[in-house]
Order: C-alpha cells, then sequence, then structure tokens
C-alpha cells in the first residue's frame, strides 16, 4: 500500500529518493584552576573541550550539496580575574578567551537559478575562530542605588571558508568567494550595557518601596548573511529602556510602568540580499510603552 501511494504521489511531483546516514562521537572534557590572590581577589585559567552533534538535511538541496551535516569539534580556553572592592561595593570582573570551531554548522540560504526560490539548509564551515576580552563593573555608591556597566570586544573570523556563497554583488566574478580571514557572521565587534537601579521606602505605603531601572545597550555593526554582501551589514544602533515602579514585599504585588526603546531608535536587526538585487530586512521593535501587574498568591 506504502508502494502505491508513493506511486500515485510521484504521478504529479516525482520526487527523487536518497539515503543518508551519519556517525559520529565526542569525547569532551573541562579542566580548570584558580587561585586566590587576597581574599577579595581571585584568578583562573580553564581549558574545554566539546562538541555539537551532526545531523542530516532532509530538504531537496542545490546540486553538489550532500545531505550530511558533520558534528562540530569545540575548543576552548579563557583566563580571567574576579575581585570585590571597597569593602564589597565594587566587583569587578575581567576575562579573555579563545575559541575555535571545527566544522562550523551554519544556516545557508541560496536562490535557486532562475527563480525567486530560496532553498535553505546547513552546511559545514571548515573552522572558525573567535577571541575577545569581557569586562563587567557592579558598583553600589549607596545601599539602594546599583551602577553595572559591561562591554566586550570579540574578534570573530573565518578561519578556512573557501567555498562561500558570493555576495550578489560580485556574482559577475565567481559563483563562490573566499571568506577566509574574514568577520564571521551574526557578531558585532563592540558591545556595551550601562544599567542603574535604584529603590526607595515609600511611606504612605507600609512596606512598599518605589523602584527605577534604566538601561543603555549599545552594539557594533554585524553581517548578517553568510556572504558578507555589503548590502547585509546592519548599522551599529543603540537602545534605552526604562521602568518605574511600586512593588510590596509582603503581599508580592508589583505594578510598573515600562519603555522599550524609549528614544525609538530606526534599527535592522537582520538585512538579506536577493541574487535580483532585492535588500529586505526585519526592522526592530519600535517605541513600546506598557504597564505590568504581578501578584503572588
Amino acid at each position: 500500500q506504502q508502494a502505491a501511494a508513493l506511486a500515485i504521489r510521484n504521478q504529479f511531483n516525482p520526487v527523487a529518493g536518497y539515503s543518508a546516514e551519519l556517525e559520529d562521537d565526542n569525547l569532551g572534557g573541562l579542566l580548570s584552576l584558580a587561585y586566590a590572590i587576597t581574599p577579595d581577589t581571585l584568578v583562573y585559567g580553564s581549558w574545554s573541550k566539546g562538541g555539537k552533534s551532526g545531523g542530516l538535511n532532509l530538504a531537496q538541496l542545490p546540486a553538489g550539496v550532500t545531505p550530511e551535516v558533520e558534528p562540530e569539534k569545540v575548543e576552548s580556553y579563557e583566563i580571567g580575574l574576579k575581585s570585590t572592592l571597597l569593602d564589597g561595593a565594587l566587583v569587578a570582573n575581567l576575562a579573555a578567551y579563545e575559541t575555535t570551531i571545527e566544522d562550523y554548522q551554519t544556516a545557508i540560504t541560496e536562490q535557486q537559478i532562475g527563480t525567486v526560490s530560496f532553498i535553505q539548509y546547513i552546511a559545514n564551515i571548515p573552522e572558525v575562530r573567535s577571541r575577545g576580552v569581557e569586562a563587567d563593573l557592579i558598583w553600589k555608591p549607596l545601599d539602594n542605588l546599583s551602577l553595572t556597566a559591561s562591554a566586550a570586544y570579540t574578534d570573530a573570523v573565518y578561519v578556512s571558508y573557501t567555498n562561500a556563497p558570493q555576495a550578489p554583488e560580485n556574482l559577475n566574478i565567481s559563483a563562490v568567494s573566499d571568506l577566509s580571514g574574514q568577520p564571521l557572521s551574526g557578531v558585532p565587534e563592540f558591545t556595551y550595557t550601562l544599567s542603574a537601579d535604584y529603590f526607595t521606602p515609600v511611606s504612605y505605603f507600609g512596606g512598599t518601596e518605589l523602584y527605577v531601572h534604566g538601561d543603555w545597550s549599545e552594539r557594533g555593526a554585524f553581517y548578517t548573511s553568510g556572504s558578507n554582501s555589503r548590502y547585509a551589514e546592519v548599522p551599529g544602533y543603540g537602545l534605552l529602556n526604562a521602568r518605574v515602579g511600586l512593588r510590596a514585599d509582603t503581599s508580592g504585588w508589583d505594578i510598573s510602568l515600562w519603555a522599550r526603546n524609549l528614544l525609538d531608535e530606526e534599527y535592522f536587526q537582520t538585512l538579506s540580499v536577493a541574487n535580483t538585487g532585492l535588500v529586505t530586512g526585519l526592522v526592530g521593535e519600535p517605541r513600546t510603552v506598557g504597564a505590568t501587574l504581578r501578584s503572588k498568591f
């Protein structure tokens, strides 16, 4: 019966069958060392090795693309420092890391030749590398005021990627491009966040406090296409969020007014470009204001 049903379906939309199999194994581990220089300062280092399972592409694939997706092999190193200063009022952390991934799995979107249709599948990139520095500070100048700052620098590149999809603006040169040494898609070079939290008791309502939160986050430009097309580079942007509210510890209720993207920044989350030259993008959320009421029973 199954064979008969398959034959009927294939009369109208023939489907070429194929078989594929994939085997993988992974031996991972973590080694870490830490040393307290002083009671308030700790240095550490770590090495880890792991992986991500492979799989199969089950959709129709372009010519020359195999259904097997190889497993990722990940190796990471990290060193850092954690410290507490000013009698606990200031916490400072600093870390540097490097991660190498072999057979990096990524989503490829490819336009079918002679059509406006696209095929998306998972493929392996021979090797990518990400290294960077991260720092964060938490300062409490007052018991009811907390200030936080965090920043990150990331140098993420394709180490070996000689058969990357060609950017549409360069298709007259060749069908593929060599992105070895070029920035890894989706990763901005710089990011940082600043935030503040303040609260104070409200005597008019017993056991109630007023709280205020604000944060500003900014990220640099980054690519959002597998070809690193210049038309798919999202410009950097910054967002301001805020919240003010009242809450009661005893009864557990909390009411607040909040705003996301308070300055109504216009930005894109992603950009993509077709071989026809059409550029499309996912627009970021505009200024959004709302209220939230929570209660515990």
